[in-house]
C-alpha cells in the first residue's frame, strides 16, 4: 500500500519530494514557480482618477475665449485693439459717406438755388429742376443727421476705449461733428450779413439765387476741412489699432 508513495506512510511526501521544513516558505514560492492564492485573487489596479483638489487641464492657447489657458484678445494694456481697428474701419467708411453727403448737399443746394430763393423769400417752387434739387436736399439733410449721430456715438466709444493717438482720433471724431454744425451756422449767418450789408439783395430785402450759390460755394470749403478732420480722426484710431496689433 506505500508503493510509489515513498517512504513517509503515502502523505506528507506522496508526490515525490521532500515535506517543507519548519521556518522555510513552500517550495513553490521560494523559487518564484507557484503564487499564493491571495495573488491568483487580486485584479489588476484600477487607474489613478484625479484627485478632488485638482482642476481639468485647460484648454491650450487656441482655446475658446474665457476658458483657462486661453489666450485673450487683446493686448498686456487692457485694451480689445482687434474692436478698436473694426470701430476705426467703420468710422473711415463713416467720415467718407458724411464728406460726400455734405459736399453733396452744397452741390444740390448751388443747382437749386432758385428753389431755394424762392423757398426763402416764401415763395412757392416751381420748375422740374428746383423740385428734383429740393427732394435731393431733404433726402440728404435725413441721411447727414443720421450719419452724423452714428459716426459721433463710435467716435466716442473709440475715444473711451482706445489709448494714446486711437483716444485723440476718437475725440477729433466725435466732436468734429457738432463743431462743423456750428460753423455751418456761423458761416451761413456771417455770409448773409456781408452780403446784405453789400447791397446783394434783391427788393424784398431776400437774397438773390446767384448769392446763395455763392454761399454754398463758400461752405463746400468748410465742408471739406471738417471732414477731413473727422476723416483723419477716423484714421488714427484704425492705425493705431492696426500698430497695436501687428507687434
Amino acid at each position: 500500500m506505500t508503493q510509489g508513495y515513498g517512504p513517509q506512510g503515502g502523505r506528507q511526501g506522496q508526490w515525490g519530494g521532500q515535506p517543507p521544513q519548519l521556518g522555510q516558505p513552500p517550495q513553490g514560492r521560494r523559487d518564484g514557480q507557484g503564487a499564493s492564492p491571495q495573488q491568483w485573487s487580486q485584479g489588476s489596479p484600477a487607474p489613478a482618477s484625479p484627485g478632488w483638489g485638482q482642476g481639468s487641464p485647460g484648454p491650450g492657447a487656441g482655446g475658446y475665449p474665457g476658458a483657462a489657458g486661453a489666450v485673450p484678445s487683446g493686448s498686456g494694456d487692457g485694451v480689445n485693439w482687434p474692436r478698436v481697428k473694426t470701430l476705426g474701419m467703420v468710422l473711415l467708411i463713416g467720415a467718407v459717406l458724411l464728406l460726400a453727403i455734405r459736399v453733396g448737399i452744397d452741390l444740390a443746394a448751388i443747382v437749386g438755388a432758385d428753389g431755394v430763393a424762392a423757398s426763402s423769400a416764401g415763395g412757392e417752387i416751381t420748375g422740374g429742376v428746383a423740385i428734383g434739387s429740393s427732394l435731393v436736399l431733404l433726402l440728404l439733410f435725413i441721411a447727414n443727421l443720421l450719419v452724423s449721430l452714428v459716426v459721433m456715438v463710435l467716435g466716442i466709444i473709440a475715444a473711451v476705449m482706445g489709448r494714446g493717438r486711437a483716444r485723440l482720433g476718437g475725440v477729433l471724431v466725435a466732436v468734429g461733428i457738432p463743431v462743423a454744425t456750428i460753423l455751418y451756422w456761423i458761416l451761413s449767418i456771417v455770409m448773409g450779413i456781408v452780403l446784405a450789408a453789400s447791397g446783394a439783395v434783391d427788393a424784398s430785402g431776400e437774397l438773390t439765387a446767384s448769392h446763395f450759390r455763392l454761399v454754398y460755394g463758400v461752405d463746400i470749403v468748410r465742408a471739406v476741412l471738417m471732414g477731413a478732420v473727422i476723416l483723419l480722426g477716423a484714421f488714427f484710431v484704425h492705425s493705431t489699432a492696426k500698430k497695436k496689433l501687428s507687434a
